[in-house]
């Protein structure tokens, strides 16, 4: 979880960095223990880059400006057969670019953020904190999808479940939910959590809506007006318009995508996945006035009065 003393390091590092920690512990007037800490944290998820001369730490961004783009990211769902068109688009300019499929858009964005890809498809609450954290690190450039989103209801359990700082999350907020709230890292793990009547409710994306209604859950829509949309790290910069271009063209294509290719891609079976893309609608560029109508939501989602108990410590 980042917090916002864990911003206030990032900020200060991306706008005065390299620093040594001494002298980020007289900016920001905390003990250098507070901040080793919290630095050792940041560097295991790759937001900073921690090294050692003549028994002086020194902690900088770690980046470099990108003059190439060799990973995209994209959370296993039905909701990015546009990636197929993308992809040929960005090898026919780049050479070599890989997909990585993950089950956690959080672990998503801060991989987005670290470096270690350079575009993701990606939660728009997701892309605004990141963007937020790392002052600038990361910023959506393109459109994506709406839609797919869905409650889902056991017959037994307690609070519900869903994935961290997402849209997920954002839909459990706006239907109010009952607590608690249980955070799990994959569309897997929450359908598996209400099946087992762990949770009363979870909060899931498809194709996990589809399997869920399969199983016997009832399963209720949950409409928000933007979901995923390009974001890439700043260090791509140079070459945003190549990319939005290529994405916008990509997204027009949506309709006419090789399913069976892109259901290979996510790991899923295809008649899911055919069945299933239904539930999404693309969007060829991003909406200012949508994401300026989700910020009220997304505060909430971000800060929740469940942070208090996960960060303070007895």
């Amino acid at each position: 979880m980042i917090d916002e003393a864990d911003a206030d390091i990032l900020r200060l590092v991306a706008d005065k960095g390299p620093l040594t920690l001494s002298e980020l512990a007289r900016e920001l007037g905390w003990s250098k223990s507070m901040i080793h800490r919290r630095l050792r944290r940041l560097a295991s998820l790759g937001l900073v880059s921690l090294r050692e001369v003549g028994g002086v730490v020194i902690v900088s961004t770690g980046q470099q400006r990108a003059s190439s783009i060799a990973f995209v990211g994209i959370l296993r769902a039905s909701e990015y057969p546009y990636v197929i068109p993308f992809l040929r688009r960005l090898r026919d300019r780049f050479g070599h670019v890989e997909v990585r499929v993950y089950d956690d858009a959080f672990r998503e964005a801060l991989d987005l953020a670290a470096g270690r890809i350079q575009l993701a498809f990606a939660p728009a609450v997701s892309l605004l904190l990141m963007n937020r954290v790392t002052r600038g690190g990361v910023y959506i450039i393109g459109g994506g999808s709406k839609g797919g989103a869905a409650i889902i209801e056991g017959r037994q359990g307690e609070g519900h479940v869903t994935t961290r700082m997402s849209s997920m999350e954002l839909c459990a907020e706006e239907a109010h939910l009952e607590p608690p709230r249980v955070y799990a890292s994959s569309g897997d793990e929450i359908l598996g959590s209400v099946l087992k009547g762990r949770a009363a409710k979870g909060v899931v994306w498809e194709p996990y809506a589809s399997m869920a209604r399969r199983a016997g859950l009832r399963v209720e829509p949950c409409e928000l007006e933007a979901c995923c949309l390009l974001g890439a790290n700043a260090q791509a910069e140079g070459l945003f318009d190549v990319i939005r271009r290529a994405a916008a063209d990509s997204i027009a294509e949506a309709d006419r995508v090789d399913l069976q290719a892109y259901a290979s891609l996510v790991n899923m079976p295809y008649e899911l996945v055919r069945d299933s893309v239904r539930s999404y609608e693309f969007l060829e560029s991003p909406d200012r006035a949508v994401l300026r109508r989700l910020i009220g939501g997304v505060r909430n989602v971000v800060m929740p009065d469940s942070v208090v108990n996960e960060a303070v410590r007895d």
